[in-house]
């Protein structure tokens, strides 16, 4: 019997195939829609910027197949000590603009230090911020970031003011392509699924729930 196909080399060698076509795509799409207006012509113009628009969309998806299939490809040998307190704070910069950009306040508690892929935990925080950023409610985000440690585990929390998860969707939120209706996240639907493959990979559990004007996303992982 064959062996077992790797799925997570398979989806990030597609998604690379993919990405590098799309590319061309996209430029000349792009420099069509320049030419044409320049040109001043009528019509044409609706119909390139969709192709562009589209052609962005299907990034964004390869993009995501790229993440959810690196995190299948975690192993625990290559783990180390990591201060997510570092990361948080790369994460913060990162996104500065964009917490700016929705007036939003952003708490956290002294992070603690755990064994795993520095880059994959940082993926985790990242996505984990944008979400409550961008899955937002009409006043100014507020998220807060708590940690507690757990026996040889920590429990790390994101809460936010946003307009919460129905009971029925706190599990398929995590599930690959699952986008809650209403949702203003740009992208195919991808991050959650990455945070749980990531998070289950370390040895960890992630799970939402729903509180009182907003929602948590809740994980664990093994302490450093």
């Amino acid at each position: 019997m064959p062996p077992e196909p790797d799925i997570g080399e398979f989806l990030l060698h597609a998604s690379h195939d993919l990405r590098t076509a799309l590319r061309a795509i996209r430029v000349s799409a792009d420099l069509l829609l320049k030419d044409r207006r320049a040109a001043h012509a009528a019509g044409d113009e609706e119909r390139l910027g969709l192709i562009a628009d589209g052609a962005h969309k299907i990034n964004l998806l390869a993009d995501g197949i790229a993440s959810y299939a690196i995190a299948l490809q975690i192993r625990a040998e290559s783990f180390q000590p990591v201060p997510l307190d570092v990361l948080f704070r790369t994460v913060l910069a990162r996104l500065d603009e964009e917490i700016r950009a929705n007036n939003a306040s952003v708490t956290y508690d002294k992070l603690p230090r755990v064994s795993g892929d520095p880059d994959r935990l940082m993926e985790v925080l990242e996505n984990l911020l944008r979400n409550a950023l961008r899955h937002r409610g009409p006043v100014p985000p507020q998220i807060q970031i708590t940690a507690e440690k757990r026996g040889g585990e920590c429990l790390l929390t994101v809460r936010d003011n946003g307009p919460g998860v129905p009971a029925p969707y706190l599990e398929s939120i995590f599930r690959p392509f699952v986008r809650l209706q209403g949702n203003r996240l740009p992208g195919p639907g991808l991050g959650l699924a990455t945070c749980r493959v990531i998070v289950e990979r370390h040895g960890g559990r992630i799970w939402a729930e729903s509180t009182d004007g907003g929602a948590a996303v809740v994980f664990t992982l093994p302490a450093g």
